[in-house]
C-alpha cells in the first residue's frame, strides 16, 4: 500500500512538472478566428509564455505572451513585407524599439504608444540618408539632423518631415545657408556662403533671393 502511495506521489510530481501541465503543446491550438497558435497557454487557452500566433492574413507574432496579448520581447512580422521588434506591453510596442518598412527602411527608437514612434529615434533610409532626432509618429519634427549619402546634412528644425523653421544645410562642395525654412525651402531671412567664401544675406522666398541685406 505504501509503495503504491509513494509511485502515486512520483507520478503526481512527474505529471506537475510535464510541459502539458503548463500549458505546452505539441500541436498547434485553432482559434475559431483562424488564428493558429504553437506554444504555452494558461488555463483559457489564451496564449501564455513564449509562442508563435499565425493570422490568417499571413501576419505573424513569434515571442513572449501574457494572459493573451503581447507582452515581453517579440516580433511581428507583416506578410506583406516588414516587420517590428521590440518590447510589448499587453499588446502595444513600448521602449526600445525597431520597425523594418517593406521598402528598407529603418526605424529605431522609443516607442510610446504602441507602433508608432514619437520621441527620439534613428531613421535610416534605403537610399543612404540617416536622421536623428526628434520624431512624432515617426516623421520629422523638432529638432534633427539629417545627413544625405553625397556627405550634405542639415541641423536645425523640422515640421511634419520637412525643413522648417531656423537650421543650417552644409552642401557637398562646402557651401552652406544659416537662416529660416519653410516646406524644405529658403524662406525668409538667412545667409548663403558659397565654396569660396562669399555670403549673401537675403530675404528668401521659396529658395529664390527676394531682397538682399547689406550688412
Amino acid at each position: 500500500m505504501k509503495t503504491m502511495k509513494k509511485l502515486l506521489i512520483i507520478g503526481l510530481i512527474v505529471l506537475a512538472y510535464s510541459p502539458f501541465a503548463t500549458g505546452q503543446v505539441s500541436r498547434p491550438v485553432v482559434y475559431k478566428s483562424g488564428n493558429v497558435y504553437h506554444g504555452t497557454y494558461d488555463k483559457f487557452t489564451r496564449p501564455n509564455g513564449y509562442g508563435t500566433m499565425d493570422y490568417p492574413n499571413g501576419d505573424r507574432y513569434e515571442g513572449e505572451w501574457l494572459k493573451g496579448k503581447y507582452h515581453g520581447k517579440g516580433v511581428y512580422t507583416y506578410a506583406k513585407g516588414g516587420r517590428c521588434e521590440g518590447t510589448w506591453v499587453e499588446g502595444k510596442m513600448i521602449g526600445p524599439g525597431k520597425i523594418f518598412f517593406p521598402n528598407g527602411d529603418e526605424l529605431e527608437g522609443e516607442f510610446t504608444d504602441g507602433m508608432s514612434q514619437t520621441g527620439h529615434g534613428t531613421f535610416t533610409y534605403i537610399n543612404g540618408s540617416v536622421y536623428e532626432g526628434d520624431l512624432v509618429d515617426g516623421v520629422p519634427e523638432g529638432e534633427g539632423k539629417k545627413v544625405w549619402p553625397n556627405g550634405a546634412s542639415y541641423t536645425g528644425q523640422w515640421h511634419n518631415g520637412a525643413m522648417s523653421g531656423q537650421g543650417e544645410y552644409i552642401f557637398e562642395n562646402g557651401a552652406r545657408y544659416t537662416g529660416s525654412w519653410a516646406n524644405g525651402r529658403y524662406n525668409g531671412e538667412g545667409r548663403y556662403t558659397n565654396s569660396k567664401g562669399m555670403v549673401t544675406h537675403a530675404i528668401y522666398k521659396n529658395g529664390k533671393v527676394e531682397q538682399e541685406i547689406e550688412d
